[in-house]
């Protein structure tokens, strides 16, 4: 265990006064993890009656615990104080504890502080899950213990533990959201990328480029830095040593560059043609650039492109993610729940359009979280036969598409049952929704889940 934990620092927090402040899923981390290493923490959350499990009321139970509204100096006399990434360090307790103290960070610095591990952290506003899963799968086949976490649904303090436990860890390969990122000073990666920048959590940033600027912090301890040449919002703003690049332009000043020809579907480095998408599992120009980055990052630690190009085919995806679940009678049901922002379902869109005639009707709407729908019009227009849009924000649709274009329903199986009526042999009926699921559902999951139990129960009569 000692091999890849700092118990310096695990020393001077059993010595210090520590605030965990939210116990939504990583703050629970936090807390399991302080108190197996002996520091007892105060927990905090700002709701009164705050939700935990079962399983996790014996830790709280063990603690020093306050619910409810913060204090403006509520933290300003602690030496250090882990926040949930779910909460902005805006609030105003936060914002003054800071004044006074500058460990005031999330559980991926306190996972950065303790850890002596190779680390790959991927970031973007789209398509992070499914890079993050790839290269997990990739590394396995070729016998590396690579572990997946952080924003992909496994909190970093739960697999660092994993690895105590007599699990050898090879690398922890890391998705990070913007709201972990605003308070990682001090992560160290052997490679880094951002995939993508596009307006999301909008309710939370104040501009677009205060989010842009959250991104670009995973590369400040990289030591490869990899960048979508086709996006200029990815690119780093502080001179790193070693630059790689990705994309599907021809050309790029990078020391390296990673191209997906669009036209060919093939995958070049450096002019070296290395395979072709149709060898994958995966369609679609998007998961081209996902299988780059991937080969791009994994290249980092010393793989082989060409010769283990491969074991990329294996890989099939991630639930909900632009992912068949029926064909009735020639017309394709995809579940896309996962694209809760505007540019992750103009990537839907795009990547199962047809060139020469609309064949999608798109089941969209949700809560848009401030973001602007209209910029949807374009790929609507020229891919997409009918809109069906529910649920909170629905009524932007309205604000910029003709009303031949759209159907408003209050429901999803209201959405698929309208879906059908619409749909001829060779269509597809995506839910792509370019929003949130809180106004209706649990979770995106619950979403797609809710998606397909009303799309196999409206088929089944279509297929008899």
């Amino acid at each position: 265990m000692s091999d890849i934990l700092n118990n310096k620092f695990i020393q001077e927090l059993q010595r210090s006064k520590v605030a965990i402040v939210g116990i939504g899923m990583s703050g629970m981390s936090v807390l399991r993890f302080m108190l197996d290493k002996g520091i007892v923490p105060k927990v905090f959350d700002s709701r009164l009656v705050p939700p935990i499990a079962e399983k996790d009321q014996q830790f709280i139970n063990q603690v020093e615990r306050q619910f409810g509204e913060f204090k403006a100096d509520e933290f300003i006399d602690f030496d250090y104080v882990i926040v949930s990434p779910g909460i902005s360090l805006k609030e105003p307790a936060l914002a003054n504890a800071q004044r006074y103290n500058e460990n005031v960070f999330c559980d991926v610095e306190l996972f950065a502080r303790i850890n002596t591990k190779p680390v790959i952290a991927v970031t973007g506003s789209n398509g992070k899950s499914t890079v993050v899963a790839w290269l997990e799968d990739f590394l396995g086949r070729m016998g590396k213990n690579a572990v997946a976490c952080g924003n992909f649904g496994v909190p970093v303090l739960d697999v660092i533990e994993y690895a105590y436990n007599g699990e050898p860890v090879d690398i922890f390969i890391m998705e990070l959201s913007s709201f972990q990122l605003e308070s990682t000073h001090s992560l160290i990666c052997e490679a880094a990328t951002v995939l993508n920048v596009t307006p999301d959590h909008m309710d939370r940033y104040e501009s677009f480029s205060e989010y842009g600027r959250a991104k670009l912090r995973i590369y400040n301890h990289s030591k490869l830095c990899l960048y979508n040449n086709d996006d200029f919002e990815t690119k780093p703003l502080l001179n790193c040593n070693n630059v790689h690049a990705f994309g599907t332009e021809a050309q790029s000043r990078a020391e390296s560059y990673w191209y997906f020809n669009k036209e060919t579907e093939e995958i070049v480095l450096n002019n070296q043609v290395i395979g072709n998408l149709g060898q994958l599992s995966l369609s679609g120009s998007h998961n081209g650039l996902n299988a780059i980055v991937v080969l791009a990052l994994a290249n980092a630690l010393g793989v082989d492109p060409v010769k283990e190009f491969h074991n990329l085919s294996h890989f099939t995806g991630l639930p909900h993610r632009c992912k068949f679940i029926a064909d009735a009678n020639g017309i394709l049901f995809v579940d896309d729940s996962k694209a809760t922002n505007v540019a992750s379902t103009q990537a839907a869109i795009n990547g199962l359009a047809k060139q020469s005639e609309k064949n999608i009707v798109l089941i969209a709407g949700g809560d848009a979280k401030g973001a602007d729908l209209s910029e949807l019009r374009d790929d609507i227009n020229k891919h997409v036969k009918k809109v069906i849009a529910f649920g909170k924000d629905k009524i932007q649709f309205t604000e910029f598409l003709k009303p031949e274009q759209l159907v408003l329903v209050n429901s999803m199986a209201e959405a698929v049952e309208q879906s059908i009526k619409l749909v001829q042999q060779g269509d597809i009926v995506l839910l792509s929704p370019a929003c949130a699921s809180i106004d209706m559902y649990k979770n995106y999951q619950h979403r797609g889940i809710d998606f397909k139990e009303n799309v196999l129960a409206a088929i089944s009569g279509l297929t008899q």
